[in-house]
């Protein structure tokens, strides 16, 4: 592979207001099952007017990787970050050829579906490594030993969608010391959970796999805009086709509820939970409040509980959600205060992980009990936002009612 002189070197993420950076773009944890069904959302807009959602999957990492090297990111830069935020080894085979030896999404993705080439991600990062045309020719889900890549002489042009300025909140209120919130009997220390939980890998190593692999999932610490512009531009496109609000809002929030079932319920059946937080917890109300702590070392924001009332209502709020403050970054202000999908969905599966399956019984976390039991619409909950960085508020809040 080429190497450009820049001496430029991927660092680890810094955690600022709620939001972890690398390389000045805030990234986010998320599992392989969140993954892979937002991108089978995606694909599902094929065929609507003027929407490409395979051109979409892949000119929104373009775009953030071009960002990436205008400040100052070599090739190698780009593929040790590649490894180390868990998308796998990335290499460069010839002049026109790539392959992933091992790949988040050539491995994971396919959890919905039949198998299909599906590393529109990988292809959109070299794409925007390279400035040329990509396409997949190989994928391990069809078999294939490795994950290829085709390098076309067409260059690739995709613009920068973060065209508004737009700055975290700096004054974000303590735990439970602000206007209406509750005070709250708990023992958590939200602190010591945070710290003892860093303690976790969670990057992969290019010597290795590049794989992020813990608490029973395959993790990515992916960027939050590349989810946000699919997000978003998707839903857009549905609004368009003439499908219902409500309807294009629950694919997305879906999406969340399904996160919330594997990467929290997965977290909360962990060794690492079981040796750092259930010990100190005397109630499901001091799982959730050891649960939020975690969330906040995700880069999803600044979690804040205002309010338990486990026979009513939940009420969370977000500072520097990373749905809001991506919407901010590119498009004008909304009115629609129910736009942060994902949060949406998570939170209400935490209060259905803890209030309606009950995690701390151990159930086996599989899809047969999701579709069952945890998603079944007996004995669930509703949500809804209140309060929205992107319609102008100063955090994002949600009231999830029984």
């Amino acid at each position: 592979m080429t190497v450009s002189e820049n001496t430029h070197q991927p660092v680890e993420a810094v955690a600022t207001y709620g939001h972890n950076l690398i390389g000045g773009l805030s990234r986010v944890i998320h599992c392989n099952h969140y993954n892979a069904y937002l991108q089978m959302a995606v694909l599902m807009t094929q065929g609507m007017d003027n929407h490409h959602p395979e051109s979409l999957l892949m000119d929104s990492v373009a775009a953030l990787v071009n960002q990436l090297k205008q400040r100052g990111y070599s090739e190698r830069d780009l593929s040790q970050e590649f490894s180390y935020c868990g998308f796998g080894v990335i290499e460069q085979l010839d002049a026109n050829t790539w392959e992933t030896s091992r790949s988040h999404y050539g491995e994971s993705i396919c959890t919905h579906g039949k198998p299909q080439k599906s590393c529109y991600f990988t292809s959109g990062y070299i794409q925007g490594l390279l400035g040329k045309t990509v396409r997949e020719t190989d994928c391990q889900m069809e078999k294939a030993r490795t994950d290829k890549f085709a390098v076309l002489d067409e260059p690739s042009v995709v613009g920068n969608y973060l065209i508004h300025e737009f700055q975290l909140q700096t004054l974000i209120p303590e735990r439970f010391a602000f206007e209406g919130c509750q005070n709250f009997d708990t023992g958590i220390d939200e602190e010591k959970i945070i710290a003892d939980f860093k303690t976790v890998s969670l990057y992969g190593q290019a010597t290795e796999t590049g794989l992020i692999e813990e608490f029973g999932a395959v993790l990515t610490n992916h960027f939050a805009d590349y989810y946000n512009r699919v997000s978003y531009e998707t839903y857009f496109a549905l609004r368009n086709a003439g499908i219902p609000e409500e309807e294009s809002k629950e694919t997305f929030i879906q999406a969340g509820h399904i996160c919330a079932f594997n990467t929290f319920g997965r977290i909360m059946s962990s060794l690492q939970w079981y040796k750092i937080v259930a010990p100190i917890c005397e109630t499901r109300e001091d799982w959730l409040h050891g649960m939020i702590a975690v969330i906040n070392l995700l880069g999803w924001g600044v979690y804040r509980v205002e309010k338990i009332d486990a026979e009513k209502e939940f009420i969370v709020r977000i500072y520097n959600s990373y749905e809001g403050v991506g919407y901010r970054r590119m498009y004008p202000k909304t009115d629609d205060r129910n736009i942060s999908f994902m949060a949406m969905g998570a939170i209400l599966g935490l209060v259905h992980l803890l209030w309606k399956v009950d995690i701390r019984q151990k159930p086996a976390l599989t899809q047969t009990f999701y579709v069952e039991q945890f998603n079944h619409p007996e004995n669930s909950y509703t949500v809804e936002q209140t309060h929205a960085l992107a319609a102008g508020d100063e955090y994002d809040r949600f009231v999830v009612l029984k």
